[in-house]
Formats: C-alpha cells, sequence, structure tokens
C-alpha cells in the first residue's frame, strides 16, 4: 500500500496544485494506493502525520506540496527540523524558528529512490528537479515527521509548481499546466510501485 498524502490551499491561494493533481490521477494508478489530505496548519500535520501512519501502515509513501517559484517538480533530498514561516498557517499560526522535534535530529534524508525516479521521468522526456531545501513551512515539517515517526519506512516528499490558474494575477510567477504535472507524478508513483516491488522479490 502507498499512502500519497497532499495539502489544501492555503495562504491567498484558492487552489493547491498538490490537492489538483491528486483528485486528477488516473484510475489505474490509484490501485494500492491511499490518498490522504492534510490541512496547512502545523498542529494539523503534527496530529495527522503518525496517525496515518498507523491507521494505514503503509509500504511507503509520498508527500506533495506546492512551491511557489518552482519551474518543474522537484524531489526533495532532505527535511529540515524547523519551522520558520513568513505568513500564518491555516490556523491563523505564525512560527519563528521552532524546532518541529525539539530535540529531534537536525534533518533527515529522503528514504525514497529519488536517482532512479528522477531518471525514470527524465528518460519519459518529462521535466523533473532534484531540490535540496523543501522550504520551512508545512511541507517541510510533514517530510520531517514521517521519516521521524516511520524511520523504517520509504518515504519522501515531491514539490509542484503553481498551476497557470493560479498564477493570472502573478504573471511573474512560473506555472505548469495541470495536464503534464498530472503525468509526470502519475510515473513517479508507478516507479516507486514498481520498486518496492522489486525490492519484494529480492
Amino acid at each position: 500500500m502507498l499512502l500519497v498524502t497532499h495539502f489544501d490551499p492555503f495562504g491567498q491561494d484558492t487552489m493547491n496544485s498538490s490537492q489538483e493533481v491528486l483528485r486528477n490521477l488516473p484510475d489505474e494508478i490509484l490501485h494500492d494506493v491511499v490518498v490522504k489530505e492534510i490541512p496547512t496548519s502545523k498542529v494539523d500535520v503534527e496530529f495527522l502525520i503518525p496517525k496515518l501512519l498507523l491507521e494505514i501502515r503503509p509500504d511507503a509513501v509520498l508527500a506533495l506540496g506546492q512551491a511557489e517559484g518552482r519551474t518543474v517538480p522537484s524531489l526533495e533530498w532532505i527535511g529540515v527540523n524547523l519551522v520558520h514561516s513568513r505568513m500564518p498557517d491555516n490556523r491563523g499560526q505564525q512560527h519563528q524558528a521552532t524546532p518541529i522535534v525539539p530535540g529531534g535530529p537536525d534533518a533527515y534524508f529522503t528514504s525514497l529512490p529519488i536517482l532512479r525516479l528522477h531518471k525514470t521521468v527524465q528518460d519519459r522526456t518529462l521535466p523533473i528537479a532534484l531540490s535540496s531545501t523543501a522550504g520551512l513551512f508545512m511541507c517541510n515539517q510533514a517530510f520531517y515527521l514521517l521519516r521521524h515517526h516511520a524511520p523504517h519506512i520509504p518515504a519522501g516528499f515531491l514539490h509542484l509548481p503553481y498551476l497557470p490558474q493560479q498564477v493570472v494575477q502573478k504573471p511573474q510567477v512560473p506555472s505548469m499546466a495541470l495536464e503534464l504535472q498530472v503525468c509526470i507524478t502519475t510515473v513517479i508513483l508507478q516507479d516507486i510501485k514498481d520498486w518496492l516491488a522489486e525490492v519484494t522479490r529480492q
């Protein structure tokens, strides 16, 4: 079973590209996939990540989020033990240099095979990037807590660009068509499934 999470809209946005992409995944990729929404607030992320891991007991997790300014989907290398936001979260709380887990490790690396995933997408002549910063908002928090609460479950994070309709009033902000983002995400999810099957056979 593969757990895939996304966030709801936050800040001034009325959409979240991660939410829209997962709503539009093809039916065939959703076999053995559980999709869950996480509210964009520190308190909700803290509560829901361990709860979902315990209830679903997934074989792997891919969390998705939206990142303003990204030109292509980005596989994240690392989540750090810090929340520091320039805007309030969806509960109206703003966080300044706050540890995600007081006394916890400074950072966790992804445990998904992101070099393989990156190559698989590139081999399809689709755009993809590797990123060394997941930000310091709820995306990074979710990534860090997935690795912290389930160190033996492969987990990683995929950041997605804005959708074109989100940047109508922000022409300087890059975006990517929904259909292309859905295609790239589908390729990544299928490759994670293939990788899990290969690991199981070993």
